[in-house]
């Protein structure tokens, strides 16, 4: 009897906490943004733990396209200040027309900064800027006043702002050299979102098991997929006609039954089933004929997750029972942060 959809991923998610090598990915891509319209579901300590993961094994270039600058801390930590060049100063440069910064100043190799990432492959960042939360505005106003323009002034205008952080990355590849390309975002999608959205091959969306992410996800899928959204209608404006794949629905904080090992509980079944058939309706936008494929299980990562990122460790560097102080609370590795690590390497090993 053909397994269903839930059945098949509840299936693989077991495979994996049994430490089973599953098949690789049948598509993969270069660039890849890791995207959602919800915040405080740990976006950035996901993206941290991914880019560790990358840099085991390929050179990696990451930006921090978000204001709020997770990502960016769990990389620089206290030196993160020293910076005065960032993504916001070759974005406003590229599309205001105006100077451009030096790439050897916004482009800085991770090693020197975050210990947790020596001995891996060289890998670099573009570090994140509060000045982010401005940038919406300046976007847009500029797309507008591009409209105004004709045929293909208008086209060739909004096109250099729309693909301004591509531009970026294709710059900062000359220092960096990167197999693989990571943009963090922020949980919403005017600004560089959008601009990630254009430069990306594809999307890793995290869900956390509720409702107010999955409905999230629907906004994202919408977003994507609408003629008249803001995504499509100034993308169409710029003469670009490319989608990013949705490449990875990764379902965080999910909890396990705890009479039958390996199998989620039936909050996380639910939620995982309501994802999986609001995604089938968005089929199209996946890099995968078979939306299950693109389904991953995360743990709810509880004490290991806050101390991986306040303390800019990756899970895969943490044991059990360690003991750190976070926020002035005395935090331990929790038991199953060897289920962590294997969710973690396998959720990458499909990029």
């Amino acid at each position: 009897m053909e397994k269903n959809g839930i059945e098949v991923v509840i299936e693989r998610a077991e495979q994996v906490l049994r430490g089973k090598n599953l098949p690789t990915r049948t598509n993969k891509f270069k660039t890849y943004a890791i995207t959602n319209f919800r915040g405080g579901i740990g976006k950035s300590t996901l993206s941290f733990n991914i880019a560790y993961e990358i840099s085991r094994k390929s050179q990696c270039l990451l930006l921090d396209a978000c204001p709020q600058r997770n990502f960016s801390q769990n990389i620089f930590g206290e030196q993160l200040s020293d910076f005065g060049k960032t993504i916001y100063d070759a974005l406003i440069g590229e599309i205001t027309n105006t100077t451009v910064p030096d790439y050897h100043d916004i482009v800085a190799r991770i090693n020197p900064y975050c210990p947790s990432f020596v001995g891996g492959q060289p890998s670099y960042m573009i570090p994140g800027s509060s000045e982010l939360f401005l940038f919406p505005s300046l976007l847009y106003s500029q797309l507008a006043q591009y409209a105004q323009l004709g045929g293909e002034y208008q086209k060739n205008a909004s096109a250099k702002v729309l693909l301004s952080l591509k531009t970026i990355i294709e710059n900062a590849s000359n220092i960096a050299k990167p197999e693989k390309v990571l943009i963090d975002t922020s949980p919403f999608f005017a600004g560089v979102t959008h601009l990630a959205w254009c430069a990306a091959d594809a999307l890793v969306i995290p869900v956390r098991v509720d409702q107010h992410s999955v409905e999230a996800l629907r906004l994202t899928l919408d977003m994507l997929r609408k003629k008249n959204n803001d995504f499509a209608k100034f993308n169409k404006q710029a003469g670009l006609a490319s989608v990013p794949k949705v490449h990875a629905i990764a379902m965080t904080h999910c909890g396990w039954n705890r009479q039958k090992a390996n199998t989620p509980d039936s909050s996380t079944t639910f939620f995982v089933q309501k994802s999986l058939e609001l995604s089938l309706e968005y089929k199209d936008l996946f890099s995968e004929p078979e939306i299950t494929d693109c389904f991953y299980l995360l743990d709810d990562f509880h004490s290991s997750g806050r101390i991986s990122g306040k303390q800019r460790i990756p899970l895969s560097k943490l044991t059990e029972g360690q003991k750190f102080i976070v926020d002035g609370q005395r935090l331990e590795v929790n038991p199953s942060v060897d289920r962590y690590k294997r969710e973690i390497q396998n959720l990458t090993a499909a990029l």
